[in-house]
């Protein structure tokens, strides 16, 4: 008895919890649904990108309805406006309290922090096997087959599987490729995910899989090109 009333008293406490974060809960549900926290804006209208980055689509729409934060992402609020769901920047908004909106991770982070579980798995000259041996090219595949997403086996191969992006555009999941063959001609001979903050994972013939920067001066100097897999609504 003591256990069901435990049990109650539990679930009255989250309800409780819960309704300050404009929760719903339907009947055939026990916890409740996340609908967002109310945020406040000056303007009539609002621009909503399709990814957190400035070089994302970006939408504008019209603020008939209440602004709801769903989550964040560095300095990005996930967000429903008028029942549809995008970006802003957090200076867009104003809301009272921060501190208990969610992280939210875009699908370029999961594949990022999934490769991580593979780091130091050594290098294997066309190895294919994310525990016992893989190359460049074996990672990035079987790291994206990960996630359901197919892209080819050979590095300047993979490099035409998405659409190019410069340097200052990178984010997390988009490959990195690099011409290693002893001087940049801008042949593609070795490729990585980029992880953020100028990182990116790789299969290094010599470490395994490991995390390097792209500011290292032997990855700087042979560095060609970026390409995103994802599309903006991943």
């Amino acid at each position: 008895m003591k256990q069901i009333t435990k049990g109650l008293v539990g679930l009255i406490l989250l309800g409780t919890l819960a309704s300050p974060l404009c929760a719903s809960v339907q009947k055939d549900r026990i916890f409740p649904n996340y609908t967002g926290i109310k945020a406040q804006t000056n303007s009539e209208s609002i621009e909503m990108n399709e990814y957190p980055s400035r070089y994302s689509t970006q939408v504008s729409t019209r603020v008939n309805h209440n602004i709801y934060i769903l989550g964040m992402n560095h300095n990005w609020y996930r967000v429903s406006v008028n029942g549809k769901e995008g970006w802003v920047s957090k200076d867009t908004l104003s809301v009272a309290d921060e501190g208990i909106i969610p992280y939210s991770k875009v699908l370029g982070e999961e594949i990022v922090e999934y490769g991580k579980l593979f780091i130091g798995t050594p290098y294997v000259w066309g190895g294919n096997d994310l525990r016992n041996g893989v190359d460049c090219s074996g990672l990035t595949k079987k790291v994206f087959e990960g996630f359901d997403i197919n892209i080819s086996r050979l590095s300047y191969t993979q490099v035409n599987d998405g659409k190019k992006v410069s340097k200052s555009e990178l984010r997390p999941g988009d490959l990195v490729f690099f011409d290693t063959s002893g001087e940049n001609n801008g042949n593609i001979s070795h490729v990585g995910i980029y992880a953020g903050n100028d990182l990116f994972l790789h299969a290094d013939c010599t470490k395994g899989v490991t995390i390097s920067s792209l500011s290292n001066a032997y990855y700087a100097r042979n560095y060609v090109t970026g390409s995103r897999i994802l599309s903006d609504r991943s």
